[in-house]
């Protein structure tokens, strides 16, 4: 058995696990109590192979010990905060230790299980296969704990800026979702009206497939004849310029009104323009339409 390789791979583990929490939480800590906190958290392992029935390998134990480990690294500022980073620390655990495992039961067959504690054994240092866990799958490991809890933060952020949104036209309604999306400031320089972006799926109550198609930029011009009166009295072209891109144009309807539901309210918009997307605006169909942000603030309570 090769204390050392263990006692190496659960403390980078433990350390990167108190980083995430950290990331994830926002808490404050320095460099030596993070060191701390890790190879204090660390030491459970020489307890439970030289003392599987100590008092810290049971539930409550454990339970104890990561209360410890919680206090040590990131101090105590308030109870709200400490459960936070203390559930945190658990969740990224479970995650984290989930993948590793399955890595290793992949890669290695000489394991077992001690006092809670999954320990490999053989003889001298270890074989190469275990060193190639430690070595590799810890930083992989890692960065893939990472980049799904950047995901999940991403996804939260984007549910918070989500709303249900109501599209009018000529007495027919589409109800969908629309993102408040900062980065548009698109208006129309004539008649300054705010431009919203609606795909297919919010613009299809209103008009027919054909209609949609002929209301893409390359075809509108020679298009627009052919489609009904009351769809060419709304087309407007607003000319808006993307990365790289300049001199771009914009097919957009004048509908009615768009309402915003909002946790303080209803927020009214009349005569806006929506921008025609011939493509989904997320390929999870989170949300059919992007809202601009300025009315938010413009917009009035119905």
């Amino acid at each position: 058995m090769y204390l050392d390789a263990v006692w190496l791979l659960n403390l980078l583990m433990d350390a990167m696990i108190l980083y995430l929490t950290q990331g994830v939480t926002r808490a404050k800590s320095t460099k030596i109590k993070m060191a701390a906190a890790a190879f204090i958290a660390s030491t459970i392992v020489p307890i439970s192979i030289y003392m599987p029935g100590f008092w810290l390998t049971s539930s409550i134990g454990k339970l104890t010990f990561s209360l410890l480990i919680i206090w040590v690294a990131f101090s105590y500022s308030s109870l709200r905060a400490f459960f936070l980073q203390w559930v945190s620390f658990y969740f990224i655990t479970f995650a984290i230790g989930g993948s590793m495992l399955g890595v290793h039961y992949f890669l290695a067959t000489e394991i077992t299980v001690q006092g809670g504690s999954i320990v490999t054994f053989t003889g001298g240092y270890g074989d190469p296969v275990s060193w190639l866990f430690v070595v590799i799958g810890f930083p992989c490991s890692y960065l893939f704990t990472k980049w799904r809890l950047e995901q999940v933060q991403v996804h939260h952020m984007k549910l918070e800026n989500i709303y249900d949104v109501t599209l009018e036209w000529r007495g027919q309604t589409a109800r969908c979702k629309g993102l408040v999306d900062s980065g548009n400031q698109l208006v129309d320089p004539v008649s300054r009206k705010m431009v919203f972006l609606a795909d297919e799926n919010v613009l299809g109550h209103f008009l027919n497939k054909n209609e949609l198609e002929k209301l893409q930029v390359e075809q509108v011009v020679t298009s627009l004849d052919e489609l009904p009166e009351h769809v060419q009295k709304a087309v407007r072209l607003v000319p808006y310029q993307a990365a790289g891109m300049a001199g771009q144009l914009l097919v957009t309807l004048l509908v009615d009104r768009i309402t915003i539901d909002t946790p303080e309210g209803k927020l009214e918009m009349k005569q806006p323009l929506v921008g025609v997307q011939h493509h989904d605006l997320t390929h999870d169909q989170l949300y059919q339409m992007l809202i601009h942000p300025h009315i938010m603030v413009k917009g009035k309570s119905a």
